[in-house]
């Protein structure tokens, strides 16, 4: 008969799960700045529609995917420090 001894094996809380939250927040921080730049665009003048467009895109490259990429990086396997642990 087999004992379960806690600590025993390879524990890797990350690895059971993937987190969708960092890629869920993007997709939502992208769907409100198209929604602005489509609201934004019924005001019929073609310069604001591509100035706000162009900021949007701005924004994305800039703030939203540099964050989404950091979060990801820490949800990586080699930032835990005890995967290997044995007994």
């Amino acid at each position: 008969m087999k004992t379960h001894i806690t600590g025993s094996g390879v524990t890797n809380r990350r690895a059971k799960g993937k987190n969708s939250k960092p890629l869920i927040y993007l997709m939502i921080e992208i769907f409100v700045l198209s929604l602005i730049v489509f609201f934004i665009s019924f005001a019929k003048i073609k310069i604001l529609t591509v100035v706000s467009a162009v900021a949007a895109i701005f924004v994305i490259f800039v703030s939203c995917l540099p964050r989404y990429k950091k979060v990801r990086a820490r949800q990586i396997e080699k930032h835990t420090h005890n995967y290997n642990r044995t007994l």
